[in-house]
């Protein structure tokens, strides 16, 4: 007789729960046990379950690819997962399995096609009251908006998610919604919205240890202060996302976008060897993960590199790489970028027509994003090319646009552009009047935009302040935290010692910890005090040495100045005391001579010419004489010379002066006129040799510790940055030495037929200057 034992279904279905458990644990580990343990689950399962199981682990399977970055193979899975779930409603599996087909696609660039997959996972996470799968699958959905630029839509989702995480505690994944909010205020310009959203994030991510989350938050919160201009503060950040990026795995994706974004910030700061040397870094990274959306981005900055080096050819190689990748992924507004820069390259290259068609196309494709920022640029680059091209009607109604756009939001920089080719295209219109108006208000945004990067620098500097600070609070706080969990710590070895009854060997051993520990932080504190001290002593010799050196430079700067002045003085007082008399002297006596009656008709008309000759030379002298001099009259001052200069040079008819000064009512020191007006004198020459204008304009600004110098002239211009890296003559180039050694600014705008403008900004007092470095 013999008996055969049947296993209960549920038995069979609890061992298929816990190896399916159990392969989920393992992971990307070890694959090959992740299929061998999702082989024998579907081995136990009955003909009516089978499907059911099958569907759960192709879910797995899914899942460790994903981990493995075997993108491929994940897709498969997720897709069987989903037909086999399907079949038998597992709506636990539709939702898990929809939700990373949305990762997956959204991963390929296929926006559309993950916010449907996304919707899928919602509408069955709903149907399971699964509150966890919602608050992430909404999440996903708040991504899409934002990449798709529906950004209302972006916010609500953005919210519901949090609303649910902060219901449920789940700490980590508040901190990553929070993170996904922080990026959407970014987008939009809310950069301190941003900042605050990204450290509200790592609160989060602290309690939790997830050095991922925080490396990620460095990254963006160098992003926004990049865009804010706090270059120095983003180099900051980067460079600490970088650093926990190496330490820990398999995040090279992201080490490599901080990378890229530490070549943006270079390229902003228009340092290209330094810009192309991270962009290259950073794209090798990409290409050995195939991440193409990734590679197309630092292709476009590429572009841009070439494209201000002015190598077009270039630009163009790496703009159609990039076309490519968005074209086939179906990124409207990433191609908008890629127009407008093809745009630019064919501008440089002159061919006006590809210039102007690739310029509309962008702002088509912008105007369909509401893309209203890049909007305004491609705007102004295109009235640039009508310019260009003498289409002034269209190269006026294309700046208004750019001026609209910057106005209505706010946009200083793309307002001063616009205001600037505004003033142009009038006068090339012969509207004189209407291109004054927009100079002046050209000059406006510029001064404020000037007062405005002196602001933000300022506010970087107090920022590193106060950065720094709430670091040293931080390590503060680690280390009281470190002191209380070692108290703890030692109150519990001490009560399981009690209970062993071993007092006398626990106090003994406490007394040697507690000595040891005292003289360890006495010769500890020793030793940093001396290094202190040590230190405090080398700063103050330095100090003492630089002041040293800082007071000999002045030292000797104002003796030159005034060796050259008393020289100046003493060969003028020659010229005017003794040739001066002399030549008087001559003529008396050939006077005399003319006088005498026996002397020849001849003779006279001789005597007449030399005494002509006579009043000749001493007017020469006397001019010479008066500009060895300078022209700054001990009594009057800077100002009075400034005008008697402009109204002698107007005298000549060929070229109009006019002189304007600002609170420069008191007299200022000599030393300090004097270098001013040769400064001026140097200015004016350059003009008068080379500008070929007819109107010139010097205007003088006394503030409490500089004088701001502006000459304006409406001569041919010319390319500034190239003459001054390549001049190896005596002009702009030394000017711009001697401001530099006097701790002055020094800033030159001119473009060929546009005209010049020189400003420089000069300490009033040169040793107070020098005593501040």
């Amino acid at each position: 007789m013999s008996f055969s034992i049947k296993a209960w279904p549920y038995q069979d279905q609890s061992k298929i729960t816990t190896l399916q458990a159990q392969a989920e644990g393992i992971g990307k580990n070890n694959i090959d046990s992740v299929l061998l343990l999702l082989k024998k689950a579907e081995d136990l399962a009955s003909p009516k379950t089978l499907e059911n199981v099958q569907a759960e682990s192709e879910w797995v399977k899914a899942k460790t690819y994903y981990a493995l970055k075997d993108y491929g193979e994940s897709k498969r899975y997720s897709l069987t997962a989903i037909e086999k779930a399907t079949n038998t409603q597992n709506f636990q599996v539709l939702a898990k399995a929809y939700n990373l087909m949305g990762v997956l696609e959204k991963f390929n660039g296929d926006l559309n096609l993950a916010e449907a997959h996304y919707r899928k996972s919602l509408e069955n996470r709903r149907m399971l009251s699964d509150s966890v799968g919602m608050s992430k699958t909404l999440q996903n959905l708040a991504n899409i908006f934002r990449d798709q630029g529906v950004r209302d839509s972006a916010f609500i989702y953005y919210q519901r998610s949090i609303d649910i995480k902060l219901e449920l505690k789940d700490t980590t994944s508040l901190g990553i919604t929070i993170t996904n909010l922080g990026v959407y205020y970014a987008e939009i310009g809310q950069y301190d919205k941003a900042i605050e959203k990204y450290n509200e994030a790592n609160v989060f991510y602290e309690k939790t240890n997830f050095q991922e989350g925080i490396a990620k938050n460095l990254n963006n919160i160098g992003s926004c202060y990049n865009n804010t201009g706090f270059f120095k503060l983003a180099l900051n950040f980067y460079l600490k996302s970088l650093t926990m990026y190496r330490s820990l795995d398999d995040l090279k994706l992201d080490e490599a976008h901080t990378i890229e974004n530490v070549g943006v910030l270079y390229k902003r700061l228009s340092d290209l060897p330094l810009a192309l040397e991270y962009f290259d870094k950073s794209l090798a990274i990409y290409e050995s993960l195939n991440s193409e959306i990734r590679k197309a981005s630092v292709y476009l900055h590429l572009a841009d590199v070439y494209l201000q080096e002015n190598s077009p050819e270039r630009a163009l190689e790496y703009l159609k790489l990039s076309e490519k990748i968005y074209a086939d992924r179906g990124r409207s507004q990433d191609l908008a970028l890629v127009h407008h820069g093809y745009g630019f390259a064919y501008k440089q290259l002159k061919d006006y027509d590809k210039a102007k068609a690739y310029y509309k196309e962008s702002i088509l494709r912008k105007e369909e994003l509401k893309d209203s920022d890049d909007l305004g640029q491609t705007y102004n680059s295109l009235a640039v090319t009508n310019y260009e091209t003498k289409e002034y009607a269209q190269a006026l109604r294309n700046y208004q646009k750019a001026y609209d756009i910057a106005k209505e939001l706010k946009l200083p920089t793309l307002m001063r552009k616009s205001l600037l080719g505004l003033s142009e295209v009038n006068q090339a219109l012969g509207r004189s009047s209407k291109a004054y108006d927009y100079r002046v208000q050209y000059e406006v945004v510029k001064d404020s935009l000037n007062n405005v990067e002196k602001a933000s620098q300022l506010a970087e500097i107090r920022e590193i302040y106060e950065s720094e600070k709430k670091d040293k609070q931080i390590s503060q706080l680690e280390l009281e935290n470190e002191v209380v969990n070692s108290k703890s710590e030692a109150n519990a070895a001490l009560a399981q010692k009690e209970a062993a009854n071993k007092l006398v060997f626990i106090i003994l051993a406490i007394t040697l910890f507690v000595l040891a520990l005292i003289f360890y932080f006495y010769f500890r504190q020793r030793l940093v005090l001396t290094k202190l001290k040590v230190n405090e002593e080398k700063e103050s010799r330095n100090k003492e040495v630089n002041q040293l050196m800082i007071q000999q430079q002045t030292k000797t700067l104002e003796a030159m100045v005034e060796g050259q002045e008393q020289e100046r003085k003493r060969i003028a007082k020659e010229l005017h005391d003794h040739f001066g008399s002399l030549m008087a002297t001559v003529k008396v006596n050939l006077t005399t001579v003319a006088a005498n009656k026996e002397v020849t008709p001849e003779s006279e008309k001789q005597m007449n010419t030399l005494a002509k000759l006579v009043d000749q030379a001493c007017v020469d002298i006397r001019s010479l004489s008066h500009s060895m001099h300078v022209g700054i009259s001990e009594t009057f001052g800077l100002v009075p010379a400034l005008k008697d200069l402009a109204k002698s040079i107007s005298q000549s008819g060929k070229i109009h002066v006019s002189f304007h000064s600002s609170n420069c009512s008191e007299k200022l020191d000599s030393s300090i006129e004097v270098t001013a007006y040769r400064v001026v004198q140097e200015l004016v020459s350059n003009v008068l040799k080379h500008a070929k204008a007819t109107k010139l304009t010097l205007q003088l600004t006394c503030l409490d510790d500089i004088i701001n110098i502006i000459v304006e002239d409406n001569g041919r211009g010319f390319d500034a940055d190239f003459l001054m890296k390549n001049s190896q003559g005596m002009g702009l180039k030394s000017l711009q030495e001697r401001i530099a050694e006097l701790h002055g600014e020094f800033e030159v705008d001119s473009r060929p037929e546009k005209g010049t403008t020189v400003i420089i900004d000069l300490p009033i007092s040169i040793e107070q200057t020098l005593l501040k470095v």
